[in-house]
């Protein structure tokens, strides 16, 4: 257990944009211009997004929404990513948590964990406010990564038990809902 918290801190102090963080980043790009109606044509885009009720290659954006694939294309290029796109699989562990969301989190350069969260259980959302469905929950014990950019005071995060062994949970959480004394130890 000592080895492997060791190694996830050695991991949350550089940046965590390898492989797995340009997957999350290709991912959220994409499901943005998937939502608006975007017909892929790479093996991956079709895999990942099944093209069903696609309108074409040229799909228009909500301001906010290009906003988001501007900022994404921006880290992605900073961070010198290229997904292959010939694949039809993407790194991301939490990729059936994150299709149910409807607000998509954005991938941080940098994460953080509360290793063995002792607070009361705190909702998960599927949107980034407390409107938004509970799709989830964070309970005594489980470790939590914030790997996300925030919106506000609300931040997407996963939640696993056995130390980062499983994951068993993620969405949306109010920041100020979560007590810093409620970790019994931070990391990142």
């Amino acid at each position: 257990m000592r080895i492997l918290i060791s190694a996830f801190l050695a991991l949350l102090a550089a940046p965590a944009l390898a492989d797995n963080g340009c997957h999350d980043l290709w991912y959220t790009r994409n499901a943005i211009v998937d939502r608006a109606g975007y017909c892929f044509g790479s093996a991956l885009g079709q895999a990942v997004f099944d093209n069903a009720g696609c309108i074409g290659k040229s799909v228009d954006l909500s301001p906010s929404a290009k906003r988001q694939v501007d900022q994404i294309r921006a880290i992605e290029a900073e961070a010198g990513c290229k997904v292959n796109t010939a694949q039809t699989r993407l790194h991301i562990d939490d990729l059936a948590i994150r299709r149910r969301l409807i607000d998509l989190p954005i991938r941080d350069e940098f994460a953080s964990g509360c290793l063995g969260y002792g607070g009361a259980p705190i909702a998960l959302r599927a949107g980034h406010s407390a409107g938004a469905p509970a799709i989830g929950q964070i309970e005594a014990g489980d470790y939590v990564l914030f790997a996300f950019y925030g919106v506000g005071d609300w931040v997407y995060v996963t939640a696993h038990s056995d130390g980062w062994g499983r994951l068993k949970a993620g969405g949306w959480m109010d920041w100020s809902a979560i007590p810093q004394d409620a970790c019994r130890d931070w990391a990142g």
